[in-house]
């Protein structure tokens, strides 16, 4: 009887030492995949801060590679995997995930750090209360004042192309105000949102006959060839191998041998460090509605070696001495 008592007692002191040790559950819920490169660098930048801190879950909605009308489905799915989780913080990463599920998670106590968000994440939901997180903005004015030092354009044109979404939506609207064309550091620039993989080889190949000395990819990754997802790996090499104008980037997963050439770009990583150091906050007690949006050290120079000697650019001192090379 003794024995049973003591290991009866013993087995209460262990499962509670177990809960009193259990590591905090993060939800990672992404508006992609995990084969998309912008992905990796979040949760890469991620787990480089909760390491071993959090238990981490995670659940794709795959949107790159879904259609529209598959976006309710898709974060229905989300959420039925938060309830069965139930984590102690959510990760939301870029735009989609928080358009279609932050009046839901509004109307819980869970606090909520999204990252990669483009639009003003009120445009989203009315924020505050328990939603706070990292924003995302793109380089453009600073890549197209870059290209200047580059590039003899002159009277010449810039040309930004990108896939039709939710973030490229939003790009054209606060930085073109829904125009397709505007004037930056002296330079005419052009904007084209464009889904058909047939219509972007065209926007590609005729560059020149619209007096465009350089083309700038922004997102390339819901391209649809006769209703048929492309990968986005084979946009970009089409458009590198292809292109008459040299071809710069936003994001670092567009540079590199047979990519673009570089330019000023954003890494996913530092999204995803800069999320887990408020996850982190958070769980150590600090309140959410306390904690303010943060935007990250703005961009780095990267190019391709390979690229810039395809095309014979010569970086200028100024930029060489701060750049980072790759392949």
């Amino acid at each position: 009887m003794q024995k049973k008592v003591g290991f009866f007692l013993f087995l209460v002191l262990f499962l509670s030492a177990t809960a009193a040790y259990a590591k905090p559950k993060v939800l990672f819920i992404e508006s992609y995949h995990s084969g998309y490169v912008w992905d990796q660098e979040l949760r890469r930048g991620l787990e480089s801060v909760l390491a071993d801190k959090v238990g981490l879950s995670s659940f794709q909605m795959d949107t790159k590679r879904y259609r529209i009308n598959q976006y309710a489905e898709r974060a229905d799915l989300a959420w039925q995997y938060y309830l069965e989780i139930k984590p102690d913080v959510v990760v939301l990463s870029d735009d989609n995930a928080l358009m279609l599920l932050a009046d839901r998670l509004l109307r819980t106590n869970t606090p909520v750090v999204y990252m990669g968000i483009n639009n003003n994440p009120r445009m989203y939901a009315p924020l505050g209360q328990n939603i706070t997180g990292v924003l995302e903005r793109p380089l453009c004015k600073r890549t197209v004042k870059y290209l200047k030092e580059l590039l003899p354009i002159r009277d010449g044109k810039v040309l930004i192309l990108l896939d039709k979404s939710t973030t490229t939506e939003v790009f054209k609207s606060s930085v073109f105000q829904d125009k397709n064309s505007l004037i930056i550091s002296g330079v005419n620039t052009d904007i084209k949102l464009i889904s058909s993989f047939t219509d972007w080889k065209v926007a590609v190949l005729q560059a020149p006959m619209h007096n465009c000395r350089a083309i700038v990819i922004g997102l390339y990754h819901r391209i649809f060839d006769r209703g048929v997802h492309v990968d986005s790996e084979e946009v970009l090499r089409w458009t590198s191998m292809n292109s008459p104008v040299p071809v710069f980037a936003f994001w670092v997963m567009s540079v590199g041998k047979d990519k673009a050439v570089g330019g000023m770009v954003l890494d996913g990583e530092e999204q995803g460090k800069n999320a887990g150091k408020i996850v982190l906050d958070i769980l150590n007690g600090i309140p959410v509605n306390t904690i303010a949006p943060v935007v990250p050290t703005q961009g780095e120079f990267i190019f391709s070696r390979s690229e810039l000697d395809k095309w014979k650019i010569r970086l200028p001192r100024h930029i060489k001495d701060h750049a980072r090379m790759v392949e």
